[in-house]
């Protein structure tokens, strides 16, 4: 038995402000940080194995904040990274759903219909991140891996794992920042045994 968890990085400034991210970065915000110490907390008794991160500053810092003071190694993969959505990075959602609004639909609805000129289309995605995925669960067979990912990227992933197609890619729970999902794994057989799972989350008082 192996298990494989996959989290989202922690809340970003751009997160906040409605921007789309892709490969550029933000910060993460304090309540980012929180979301990721809380992750680390649940954590805390699993004997992770290995931390596997996306290269990008947001999803890094969420990766090393849930390792804490713990002897883990995190391993930077390309394979990881978000979706490149080219000329929309750093723009707000309102602004590109006003400047090209039938291709914002389609990616919004139809993400198996989504093409663009400079940047990544989800097939493509898909093409990156999957076979890679594969590779990771043969070569750590039997021990517990946590990959520090994006959310189109753990869309894609889910969507591995539950053999649904492109078409349906944004069905299911919404993927919170730092919310876990597990993935129990025997042999050429797996199970979700928690998807998008926020437990972890902790109200924080209003400071007045």
């Amino acid at each position: 038995m192996a298990k494989l968890y996959l989290t989202r990085h922690g809340e970003t400034e751009w997160n906040v402000e409605g921007r789309m991210q892709g490969r550029q970065n933000s910060l993460l915000t304090k309540r980012g940080r929180e979301q990721a110490s809380w992750l680390s907390e649940r954590l805390n008794n699993i004997n992770i194995n290995l931390i596997i991160s996306s290269p990008s500053a947001r999803a890094l810092e969420t990766a090393e904040i849930i390792r804490g003071t713990r002897d883990i190694e995190i391993v930077q993969d390309e394979h990881f990274l978000e979706i490149n959505v080219g000329d929309w990075e750093g723009c707000l959602k309102g602004d590109i759903e006003k400047k090209d609004p039938d291709k914002s639909l389609l990616f919004w609805t139809k993400p198996h219909l989504f093409k663009t000129t400079n940047g990544e289309d989800f097939y493509q995605v898909r093409e990156r991140v999957l076979p890679w995925l594969k590779h990771i669960l043969n070569e750590y067979q039997g021990q517990e891996v946590l990959i520090v990912t994006h959310a189109i990227v753990l869309k894609i992933i889910l969507s591995y794992f539950n053999k649904t197609p492109l078409e349906r890619l944004w069905e299911g729970p919404y993927i919170e920042g730092t919310s876990l999902t597990t993935v129990e794994i025997s042999g050429e057989d797996w199970k979700i045994s928690q998807c998008a799972d926020t437990s972890h989350f902790k109200i924080v008082p209003m400071k007045l």
